[in-house]
């Protein structure tokens, strides 16, 4: 038989051993690779970082470290004339050292009622930042639970997850009106009130009976921490929903 001698038109394209082209190396030029590398949110677990549910726990470690820094104001400074001293030089030259006006028996009144008043505080301070601490643990607990997707394996981690936010929410209020409520009996105090006339009576001012910025941001951010674990409870109770239908679905198609 003659061979048949009619050429082959050329293909485009680099090929393989068995003839395939190989994917990218069209006429355009050489493949992207470089050029469209995903970016750090688009790996398969970090993609959990930018759902809805994952930003409601990372809004509430934000606010959870609020309430932990605001509160270690009051837990870790007793104020006042005796905290005055420790600056050493500054203290004698901004704050006047020997003519701050408090010398002999009233250093030791002021000092006095600023430990005792720093007593009155002490509890309160102590509990918030204890539950500042919790929460911010909690809640990177949480994000690292969702960056695993423990909830697709483990379903049931969502319900337990709502059920803990709802409980967190719920049981920030009483907590937020104790923490008031304990902050203003001190405030309220005749420790207060006596230490209050005996700077005002030398001259110092910012001691007064009132709250103060720090313990207000720290009720502030606890009151909104309440509106965003309640949030977060409703994202886990949907998306209980969600996995239980993504799972049921080939169970279904097998039947049909």
């Amino acid at each position: 038989m003659a061979e048949r001698s009619s050429p082959r038109a050329p293909r485009t394209g680099r090929t393989g051993a068995v003839g395939r082209a190989v994917p990218g190396a069209g006429p355009e030029g050489p493949p992207r690779s470089r050029a469209a590398a995903p970016g750090l949110l688009e790996c398969r677990r970090c993609r959990y970082l930018r759902t809805a549910r994952a930003c409601c726990q990372m809004v509430g470690a934000l606010l959870a470290a609020l309430i932990l820094v605001c509160s270690s104001v009051s837990y870790g400074s007793s104020g006042g004339y005796t905290g005055l001293p420790s600056l050493g030089g500054i203290y004698y030259y901004q704050y006047g050292g020997a003519y701050s006006g408090f010398s002999g028996a009233d250093g030791e009144k002021a000092q006095q009622l600023d430990q005792r008043f720093y007593l009155l505080k002490l509890p309160i301070a102590r509990a918030a930042v204890a539950v500042g601490a919790c929460l911010l643990v909690f809640s990177c607990v949480l994000i690292v639970v969702g960056v695993l997707r423990l909830p697709w394996h483990f379903p049931a981690w969502l319900l337990l997850e709502c059920v803990l936010d709802t409980v967190i929410a719920v049981g920030m209020v009483p907590a937020l009106y104790y923490f008031f409520h304990f902050l203003l009996e001190a405030y309220n105090s005749s420790v207060c009130k006596e230490r209050e006339k005996l700077y005002q009576s030398k001259g110092y001012q910012g001691f007064s009976c009132s709250l103060h910025g720090a313990e207000i941001a720290a009720g502030l951010s606890g009151c909104v921490a309440v509106m965003a674990y309640l949030l977060s409870a409703g994202l886990a109770a949907r998306g209980y929903r969600t996995v239980h239908k993504l799972k049921q679905k080939p169970v279904q198609l097998h039947e049909h």
